[in-house]
């Protein structure tokens, strides 16, 4: 915060202390018998500040001041006096003026305090803040630490689905850096970048429910969390339908690869399930992870509670395949693309966040225990 402070300031020598300068900017110039010497503070950190040493001459003995500047509170809470009624006594108007731009131009600023650096702002939504907003986990795993999460992140803001089509277009942007200026969006199982303006076209892209609405995406808030949707090609996203997570068995099943012409190498099909190209395998699995938490127990609304399982099922609204999504967390951790696709939906849009993509080990503390002991039955 800038504050106007009537600073009088401490000055060295240059050759004394080599931290920073005064420099005039422009000759001094007359006005009513008073002259303005303009000065750029310099301070160590590189801050420059304006400021400007007023010389009357119209009085005898001579005086001189600082005129008082804008600084940042920081700085002028370390400066003291130097240059505040300085009296020049039977020195002639033109060679004093001369001489003190000169000594002025000379000097440098001690700065005494450390490098000003100011303060962040203060987060708007508590999801911002990652370390307080995990804090109140400490050891917890298994059950008591989905429950934990589930009441971490549940509380987050609903959207409809026209603020769903908006937010796809800067959370799936292809310059992720600038999202708002790309005017393409990359879409989850073709990988290719395509044109925001084909959104919702025949020949574009839609709207994909990675958890789909078939496993108990009845209402609000589930049906249009972000977290749980990406752009897909229109097409792709017909094959995928509403097919489990897994990997294909060409022993036991039909395989098809690529699982759709428009699809990008890597995915497989059968009649069953659906395998995502290799780069957004791990995105995929933690988003179901986080579909299973923020509603995997009872819904206010009275929507069913998701789960995820070795045994997928519509009638029980249990998706997977679990042992395969946490192989894919494994191996494919985070990305930079999908941190930023979590912090934006934090920030800008659900205000909380995915916990598996912060924390990717939460996925074994839950869910490792329980997919053994399934694996190990069958």
């Amino acid at each position: 915060m800038m504050s106007v402070v009537h600073c009088q300031l401490q000055i060295l020598c240059t050759a004394a202390s080599g931290r920073g300068s005064f420099s005039g900017r422009k000759p001094c110039r007359q006005l009513s018998g008073t002259s303005i010497i303009p000065l750029l503070l310099k301070t160590s950190d590189h801050h420059s500040f304006p400021a400007a040493l007023s010389i009357d001459s119209g009085c005898r003995p001579l005086q001189a001041s600082l005129i008082p500047t804008t600084l940042p509170s920081p700085y002028a809470s370390r400066l003291s006096w130097f240059a505040q009624d300085m009296h020049f006594n039977m020195v002639p108007w033109r060679w004093a003026s001369r001489a003190i731009f000169i000594y002025f131009c000379c000097l440098t600023l001690a700065a005494e305090a450390h490098e000003y650096h100011p303060p962040p702002p203060p987060p708007m939504y508590a999801c911002e803040d990652v370390s307080y907003y995990y804090a109140p986990l400490d050891s917890s795993k298994g059950q008591a630490l989905k429950r934990k999460l589930h009441s971490i992140i549940s509380n987050h803001k609903s959207l409809s689905y026209r603020e769903v089509w908006d937010a796809l277009k800067i959370l799936d942007a292809a310059d992720v850096d600038k999202p708002e200026a790309s005017s393409d969006i990359v879409e989850i199982y073709s990988l290719k970048v395509v044109p925001k303006a084909l959104a919702g076209k025949p020949e574009g892209w839609n709207r994909e429910h990675l958890w789909p609405r078939s496993y108990g995406l009845t209402r609000r808030p589930s049906l249009t969390d972000l977290h749980n949707i990406r752009p897909a090609d229109v097409n792709v996203n017909s094959s995928r339908g509403n097919k489990f997570y897994g990997e294909c068995n060409s022993e036991l099943h039909k395989c098809l690869k690529p699982a759709n012409k428009e699809a990008a190498p890597g995915t497989e099909t059968d009649d069953k399930s659906w395998t995502p190209p290799m780069p957004v395998r791990g995105d995929i699995a933690r988003a179901l992870m986080y579909m299973a938490v923020c509603y995997g127990h009872h819904q206010p609304d009275g929507a069913p509670a998701l789960q995820l399982s070795d045994s997928p099922s519509i009638r029980n609204r249990e998706m997977g395949i679990l042992s395969t999504l946490l192989k894919w967390n494994r191996l494919d951790p985070p990305s930079r693309e999908e941190k930023l696709r979590n912090e934006r939906v934090c920030k800008l849009y659900q205000h909380n966040r995915n916990p598996f993509i912060d924390h990717p080990e939460y996925a074994d503390l839950i869910w490792t225990a329980r997919s053994r002991i399934h694996q190990n039955h069958e």
